[in-house]
C-alpha cells in the first residue's frame, strides 16, 4: 500500500479501520493530508517518539485523536477555569478513545484524577496497552458510560469536569455548522445523564465544538449550566477550526 495515498477515508475504510498502524503509515498519512509527517502527535510526543516508546494507534484512532495543539489549548483553559474551585479535581471523559484529550487536561492539572470510558472493544484494548507508557495515570474502563458512571461514582468533595466530546457524526453541515442535537448521543442528553448522577456537587462541562453552531442546539445546551463561556482557537485540525464550550453547574468559575 505504499504507492497509495493515505487519507481519512483509507484510514476510516472497513479494510483499514481496525488495524494497527506502522510508523510509516502513520507519517504518510500526515504528510499526504497535511503536508507533515509529524501531524499525528499525541501524548506530548511526535510519531517517531511515541511509537519508539511502544505506543501503537489503530488506523481510525490515527483519524479520530485528539491532535495535541489542541489538546494542550483545551487543557490550558480546563486548568485555568478549574483553579478557581477551591476542591479536589476529578475528570471523567465517557468516549476517551485514545485518552489524548484526557491526558492533555490532567498534564495541565497535574493532581486531578483522569477517569476514561470506551464503548469500543477494539479501541479500548488498543488504549489500554498504550496508557501504561505514559505519565499521566488515567483509569480506563470498557463499557457504556450511562450504565458505568454511577457505578463508578466519584466522590462528592471532588469538582468534576466533563469532558464531552461525542462523534459528530452527521451532525456537522456547510449550511448550519454543527448541530449539537444530532451528535451520537446529543450532547444534552450526555450532560443529563451525569446530572442524573452528579447533581449534588459542582461541576464544569468541557464540550468540544465546531468554529459555527447551529444557533438552537447550542442555546438549548447552555440553559442547561448556570453559566458557559464559548471558546473558538485559531488553529485548523481536520481542516475545521474547533472550540470548546465550558459550561458549570452549582459554583462559580468565572465563566461568562
Amino acid at each position: 500500500m505504499r504507492g497509495q495515498r493515505y487519507d481519512r477515508a483509507l484510514l476510516l475504510g472497513d479494510g483499514k479501520r481496525n488495524q494497527v498502524m506502522e510508523l510509516w503509515e502513520v507519517q504518510r498519512y500526515g504528510t499526504d493530508s497535511y503536508g507533515d509527517p509529524d501531524y499525528v502527535s499525541i501524548y506530548g510526543m511526535p510519531p517517531a517518539e511515541w511509537y519508539r516508546r511502544g505506543v501503537r494507534l489503530l488506523a481510525r484512532t490515527t483519524v479520530e485523536a485528539v491532535r495535541d495543539r489542541l489538546g494542550n489549548l483545551i487543557g490550558a483553559d480546563v486548568a485555568k477555569a478549574a483553579s478557581r474551585a477551591a476542591m479536589p479535581v476529578a475528570v471523567i471523559d465517557p468516549f476517551a478513545g485514545s485518552c489524548n484529550g484526557l491526558y492533555w487536561i490532567l498534564r495541565h492539572l497535574p493532581r486531578a484524577e483522569g477517569l476514561g470510558f470506551e464503548l469500543d472493544p477494539t479501541i479500548f484494548a488498543n488504549a489500554s496497552r498504550n496508557l501504561p507508557l505514559l505519565d499521566r495515570r488515567i483509569e480506563l474502563i470498557e463499557g457504556d458510560y450511562r450504565t458505568l458512571l454511577a457505578r463508578h461514582r466519584l466522590p462528592a468533595d471532588r469538582l468534576v469536569v466533563a469532558f464531552l466530546a461525542p462523534p459528530w457524526g452527521d451532525a456537522l453541515s456547510a449550511a448550519h455548522g454543527l448541530n449539537l442535537r444530532c451528535t451520537r448521543p446529543p450532547v444534552v442528553d450526555i450532560v443529563d445523564a451525569f446530572e442524573q448522577v452528579y447533581g449534588g456537587q459542582p461541576m464544569l462541562y468541557v464540550v468540544q465544538v465546531h468554529q459555527t453552531i447551529e444557533p438552537a442546539s447550542l442555546a438549548e445546551l447552555r440553559q442547561r449550566f448556570d453559566g458557559s463561556d464559548l471558546r473558538t482557537y485559531d488553529i485548523n485540525v481536520e481542516g475545521l477550526q474547533h472550540g470548546i464550550l465550558l459550561g458549570q453547574k452549582r459554583w462559580n468559575s468565572g465563566a461568562a
